[in-house]
């Protein structure tokens, strides 16, 4: 029989685990206080413990350090009623196996533990080898969703090791922030953090921001210039949109990667950098691979750790926190002048798809509270940015879906009967270039406002005018 440890101030939680565990054949010991823990494992042979994260007299993250600072090696499940970034990630890192939050699922719970055993029992097992979380900067990850919970376990798990990142999400999920607190959390917390948007420098001086140049080495160059992986030595470098990095430098940073060693632009001195890599981007780099475009060994030595942050229409149970962190973020910015959030304007904000992610979720807040004319924010004063003014109501959100539903019944029709065989491309691709089309014309030309109208960054839609030709 397996046993199971479970230790909780809360006496139905105590007695609620403890009556569903033992029917499924486990044997239970419970306590109430963390300090009798060690030496109830001194004399009972455990194989998991549940473990709440605030008991009266220790809490959980400073028992754990104590299990890891007396070598007892069992697999613990934190319990926590605060599922925030911070505990996830502290929790992981001090060696849980996994956690749950109040209220949780005994089926959940279960299935954890069943894991957590398996994993246990391959621990013990010998090995032989043949011979052969509140960043610096003000802003934070918010999220309880399952989705963010299971990022905060990777960030938790991966932090303290030096292993290279690969973080993937659409444009605005927070890529960035997921970065700083994998550096906040890591042994180079106290070095430098140094971050490149590989999308946003032009080649030639892109090789020169990471590496650096020498005096005279190109025009311009007046003096010795050290790049960011000089820079950052001993700390962490964060290649923002890795996949629109030219092939040139790819294979310089895969240099640096296996060797630790680079060279200054028109310089011949080798020179060595201890610097940790994670890298975000939004783009398909397996289809770039393909394509020629990314190179198939700098991508693997890239993606030892993937984590994929996932988009808001994903985790749509976060919009409610995300919405209040953003006000009161940006409502004591302005002054306070807005003090309230009607609850008209979660409803709105719940029923709108996001295509800009989180980003736009605080645009949006921050532009609602611009619009606010007195102390309330209502939803009248939410405008989305793919949205004219005046047109978010659902009523004209019904009536274009039924609409384009229509308009698309009828050119399929047609495609079908000439015998196309690729209707869908062909769809898709028309109503796609006529939006483009009309979009621009409706904004004069103007890129940035036609970009902005559709809520799309202004470098997709420079990708679709040159894809469509226009």
């Amino acid at each position: 029989m397996k046993q199971l440890l479970i230790v909780d101030d809360d006496p139905f939680i105590l007695r609620s685990l403890k009556r569903a565990l033992s029917s499924s054949g486990y044997g239970v010991e419970c306590l109430d206080r963390g300090e009798e823990v060690l030496s109830v494992l001194g004399s009972l042979d455990v194989d998991l413990m549940l473990l709440d994260n605030r008991l009266p007299d220790i809490s959980g993250l400073d028992l754990l350090k104590k299990l890891e600072e007396r070598g007892i090696r069992i697999p613990v499940v934190m319990i926590t009623a605060y599922g925030t970034e911070d505990t996830a990630i502290e929790a992981m890192k001090k060696g849980a196996y996994d956690y749950v939050i109040k209220p949780f699922d005994l089926d959940e719970i279960e299935e954890i533990i069943r894991k957590g055993i398996d994993t246990y029992r391959l621990m013990k097992k010998e090995v032989s080898f043949e011979d052969a979380f509140e960043e610096k900067s003000g802003e934070r990850i918010i999220g309880r969703s399952r989705k963010m919970q299971e990022v905060y376990k990777i960030i938790g798990q991966v932090a303290e090791t030096d292993f290279t990142v690969v973080i993937r999400g659409e444009s605005g999920t927070g890529k960035e922030l997921v970065a700083r607190s994998i550096h906040q959390h890591s042994r180079r917390n106290k070095m430098p953090l140094l971050a490149v948007n590989c999308a946003a420098i032009p080649e030639a001086l892109l090789e020169s921001e990471l590496f650096g140049h020498e005096k005279g080495a190109f025009t311009g160059a007046s003096k010795r210039r050290p790049g960011k992986f000089e820079q950052c030595h001993g700390g962490t470098l964060f290649l923002d949109e890795i996949g629109d990095m030219p092939l040139s430098i790819q294979s310089k940073v895969l240099r640096i990667l296996q060797n630790g060693e680079f060279q200054r632009v028109g310089g011949h001195e080798k020179i060595k950098s201890d610097v940790r890599v994670i890298a975000a981007t939004n783009k398909p780099l397996e289809e770039f691979m393909r394509t020629g475009q990314f190179r198939e060994d700098l991508y693997y030595r890239l993606d030892t750790v993937t984590i994929r942050l996932p988009a808001l229409r994903e985790r749509e149970a976060d919009i409610p926190l995300l919405a209040d962190f953003f006000f009161a973020r940006f409502s004591q910015k302005s002054g306070g002048r807005v003090r309230l959030m009607d609850p008209s304007v979660m409803k709105k904000l719940e029923r709108y798809h996001w295509p800009g992610n989180v980003r736009e979720l605080a645009n949006t807040i921050q532009r609602g509270l611009v619009l606010a004319k007195g102390e309330v924010l209502t939803d009248e004063h939410i405008r989305f940015s793919a949205e004219e003014p005046g047109d978010a109501s659902p009523e004209s959100s019904g009536n274009l879906d039924e609409g384009m539903e229509r308009l698309l019944v009828n050119c399929l029709k047609t495609e079908l009967q000439s015998g196309s065989l690729h209707p869908y491309e062909r769809i898709m691709g028309a109503v796609e270039k006529a939006m483009l089309r009309i979009a621009l014309e409706t904004q004069g030309g103007n890129q940035v406002h036609t970009a902005r109208s559709l809520g799309i960054s202004r470098n997709t839609l420079r990708k679709k005018m040159k894809y469509y030709r226009m």
